[in-house]
């Protein structure tokens, strides 16, 4: 059964920049103002697909810079890629099909089946980029089972570097929100300024089709990952590939350590789904050097599949009651905190527990029974995640007139 949430905006614009492409293509001149710039562009005549390196043909003017094709005849797969502002990330994929009669690409268009770039073909993809421009992590839409690789493959070194390239491969995909093909391939590139989402040049594979693939919705310490349109049932593929380096920076020194998360859930407690630590690469399949995990799941609807270690969560500020209260049945208010699932509140007298509640959701919580008037009471909060308990927050002192 399809689930209610929207299509990601990257993939809106993307079906609407692509099918303004081909409508271009087959019947009538584009608009240049439809495609917006941004400091990634792909290179067609430097890339390559299949076992014999066949150079793709660039797509002439007025299609954008940064558009190409296996041909310019019947029977192609078209590609091109675009900058979208708001996430900051350039989008890249491939279609099969020429929509009809200016209608936008459907599902159906994406499949490459019958085009030269069927599953299994290798890709090596040239991008130019802003010399400075920083690449936090490249996700591609390929087979997690073969090669892919980023070069330069050094964070500092592609930050200053004006081209790069990614080797992946054309993959049958699972079925996902959108549907199911037999055929496809995309890959997403995170240029954000956002500190948080600086994964240092880390790749993400999945074997989940390009149209349900979106930045991370949330970002944590200790977290790396991305945001997934499944389909209940379908089991999709998701692999992390991070340098030891990233990984210190993360605060984790064991790169074997490293665990699967659904959401802020470990996968060890979540149905459907299973981690494995893939271990260090040698080049052969994946960077050498670079640590490479795997989260299979087949319980979706809108996830983040995340690797790393949750940290514990942060100090929730108390919002009140605060001083004097008029009511014996004070409800307690507070602030969220970084990382937190649930929170925990306990109210005393002097140094005695008068009441506690446990598992709150809520950022508020309403007093089971009547508390003391005319004396100094103390209350306090502290917030959880599967990780542990957070540190408690300072005290807030009432009294009840």
């Amino acid at each position: 059964m399809k689930k209610t949430f929207p299509k990601s905006r990257h993939a809106r614009l993307f079906v609407l920049v692509l099918g303004a492409l081909l409508v271009t293509l087959a019947v009538a001149p584009m608009a240049s103002a439809v495609v917006t710039t941004g400091p990634v562009t792909w290179v067609p005549a430097d890339s390559t697909y299949g076992e014999e390196a066949t150079p793709f043909v660039v797509v002439p003017s007025p299609a954008p810079r940064g558009s190409g094709a296996t041909s310019l005849g019947p029977g192609a797969a078209y590609g091109m890629g675009f900058w979208e502002s708001c996430s900051e990330t350039y989008v890249m994929g491939f279609v099969g099909g020429v929509p009809a009669d200016f209608d936008l690409p459907d599902m159906a268009q994406t499949e490459l089946a019958a085009t030269p770039l069927v599953a299994g073909v290798p890709l090596t993809l040239a991008f130019d980029k802003a010399p400075g421009q920083r690449v936090n992590f490249v996700a591609v839409v390929g087979d997690p089972d073969a090669l892919v690789s980023i070069e330069p493959a050094d964070p500092a070194t592609l930050t200053a570097a004006s081209r790069f390239t990614v080797q992946a491969t054309v993959v049958d995909t699972a079925e996902s929100y959108s549907g199911d093909v037999e055929a496809a391939f995309g890959l997403m590139v995170d240029c954000s300024a956002d500190a948080a989402r600086d994964y240092r040049n880390s790749l993400f594979v999945t074997d989940m089709h390009w149209l349900d693939i979106d930045p991370p919705t949330f970002t944590a310490a200790g977290l790396a990952g991305l945001t997934a349109h499944g389909s209940d049932g379908s089991t999709a593929t998701f692999d992390g590939i991070f340098t030891a380096a990233f990984l210190a920076a993360m605060g984790i020194l064991d790169p074997a350590q490293v665990q699967g998360y659904i959401d802020l859930t470990p996968v060890s407690g979540w149905s459907g789904a299973e981690f494995e630590v893939l271990g260090e690469g040698d080049g052969s399949l994946w960077p050498a050097g670079s640590w490479k995990y795997r989260v299979t799941n087949d319980a979706w609807c809108t996830h983040s599949i995340m690797f790393g270690q949750l940290s514990k969560p942060g100090k929730p500020p108390v919002a009140g009651p605060k001083g004097v209260v008029k009511t014996r049945r004070p409800t307690f208010k507070w602030k969220s905190a970084r990382l937190a699932s649930r929170y925990e509140v306990r109210v005393y007298k002097g140094a005695r527990l008068l009441m506690k509640k446990t598992g709150l959701t809520a950022l508020k919580w309403k007093a089971s029974r009547a508390l003391p008037k005319g004396v100094c009471l103390t209350w306090k909060v502290r917030a959880s995640n599967d990780a542990g308990h957070g540190v408690w927050s300072a005290a807030s002192r009432f009294r009840i007139r």
